[in-house]
């Protein structure tokens, strides 16, 4: 390899690798903020700031002569094992900061310094590639070309081959290696003499780290990553005394069901039922709107013989429900998956349902905007049978500044439905607890009271849209009001 050659692939390592630690980090930090704007705004917002000092600093350390960029790489290596040895940082900063605060701070010290030590490549680059005034500009911009080029590739490569093939530590542990051997090959390109046997040891020992600190929690049955969310299954008593058994994507649980007759443990699924039960709501075919572990569709099936259609947009939960829950006990004949996005599928023509059931998060408690707007809402009313039932579950508190969400979705809700009640699941938590909801839609007025208890929200603010809806923002607002369950 000749020796330009050998600086594009520096630049191409460098800018692979920064893209690595955002998507992995982003991925990381998940459990603890999910993967709504407000984390990613964090992540992507500390890494950028980070590049530009680096950028800065490496300029002026790349003129001074003193420090080489082998020595760079090699600090941005051993850094690069923070996220390893962090596992803990992000809870402990958003319980001492808060949640958005927590989530800035969590990429400071966890991604910060290793990407503050890559954005110092580029100009050290330049520098080692340049031999005359006349043709920097050139030289720096094939240079900044190839890091680019590294970044979009560590981009695709990531998300689509990286993430599902290995825990996220694992990953960030070799990143850090093949840091560790970038600063070796500048080392050997570039005449600078600054490796030691320890960097040489370090290139073995960072992913045996990421490995050590990728074990599975005692009660883990499964634990992993897919496209769409970080993956566990668990097994564990119960404060009634049952053993249950859960689903868990990005730090929330999904599916919950008792480990010994596979029914539903979660409140709001049995209050759903109850619900139904109420209605006198037999739906001889139902949509399921978020399948997770498959227990409500399960439930639907062995309560009221449902076909019941399911949009579940992650195959792997797929794979975890047959595998570890009811839904895989036995053949399932009256229950279809349909693996792809939920709006997709809700514009294309189909069958009517007698129920429609949205219980789609993407972390604690968030749920994606897109599912929740006016336009959402209509494509699954359209879907429902002229008597046919609209039943959703939320989490919200119910009142103080996190309830805001809460009350611009009933907002959404009364303009598709003639009909909107939202009941508790957990009458007994206090008003200001995060707590699952149910929502019950219909387009004719239920003559029907139910004996649970409503939730005292009224309708208020815009109504959300597909072109105006801060859902997200609405919802981070539970948490920097201060997420409690009772």
């Amino acid at each position: 390899m000749s020796r330009r050659s050998g600086l594009f692939a520096l630049a191409f390592g460098s800018g692979f690798s920064v893209l690595v630690i955002e998507i992995a980090g982003a991925r990381l930090i998940a459990p603890v903020y999910g993967l709504s704007v407000v984390p990613w705004t964090a992540v992507i917002g500390v890494i950028l700031a980070a590049l530009a000092v680096g950028s800065h600093l490496g300029g002026r350390l790349a003129d001074a002569g003193k420090v080489p960029l082998s020595r760079v790489l090699i600090v941005a290596g051993f850094t690069g094992v923070l996220p390893v040895l962090g596992a803990g940082v992000p809870i402990a900063a958003r319980q001492l900061l808060g949640f958005v605060p927590g989530a800035v701070a969590s990429a400071l010290i966890l991604f910060a310094p290793p990407v503050l030590c890559l954005g110092a490549v580029v100009p050290f680059l330049v520098q080692a590639d340049t031999e005359s005034l006349d043709n920097v500009g050139r030289r720096a911009g094939d240079l900044s070309a190839a890091a680019t080029a590294g970044s979009i590739f560590g981009s695709f490569c990531t998300g689509f081959l990286l993430l599902p093939l290995m825990p996220v530590t694992v990953l960030l542990g070799a990143t850090a290696a093949v840091l560790i051997v970038l600063g070796l090959a500048a080392d050997r390109l570039l005449g600078s003499a600054a490796a030691d046997r320890k960097s040489y040891a370090a290139v073995v020992v960072l992913p045996v780290l990421g490995a050590l600190a990728a074990g599975s929690p005692a009660d883990a049955l499964y634990d992993g990553q897919s496209l769409y969310a970080a993956v566990s299954v668990t097994e564990r008593t119960w404060p009634d005394g049952r053993l249950v058994r859960e689903l868990w994507q990005n730090g929330g649980s999904s599916s919950a069901e008792y480990a010994d007759d596979g029914e539903p443990a979660h409140a709001y699924a049995k209050v759903s039922l109850e619900i139904m039960d109420s209605l006198a709501l037999r739906p001889e075919r139902a949509l399921v709107l978020g399948g997770a572990a498959l227990t409500l569709p399960t439930a639907f099936v062995r309560h009221y013989g449902s076909e019941v259609d399911v949009i579940e947009i992650d195959p792997l939960v797929t794979e975890l429900a047959e595998a570890h829950f009811a839904y895989g006990w036995e053949p399932r004949p009256d229950i279809r998956v349909i693996h792809d996005d939920a709006r997709l599928v809700l514009r294309q023509e189909g069958p009517s349902y007698d129920l429609v059931y949205l219980d789609v998060f993407d972390h604690l408690v968030t749920v994606p905007w897109t599912m929740v707007t006016r336009e959402a809402l209509a494509d699954m009313a359209a879907r429902m049978t002229e008597d046919g039932i609209f039943m959703a579950n939320v989490l919200s508190p119910l009142e103080g500044g996190g309830s805001t969400f809460l009350a611009r979705l009933s907002a959404t809700l009364h303009e598709v439905f003639e009909d909107v009640r939202l009941y508790r699941a957990s009458p007994d938590v206090d008003l200001g607890a995060t707590q699952n909801l149910v929502v019950v839609g219909a387009r004719a007025r239920v003559h029907r009271e139910l004996a649970w208890s409503e939730a005292p929200i009224e309708p208020a603010g815009r109504p959300l849209t597909d072109d105006w809806a801060p859902v997200e923002y609405l919802q981070a607002r539970v948490f920097l009001g201060g997420l409690r369950w009772r």
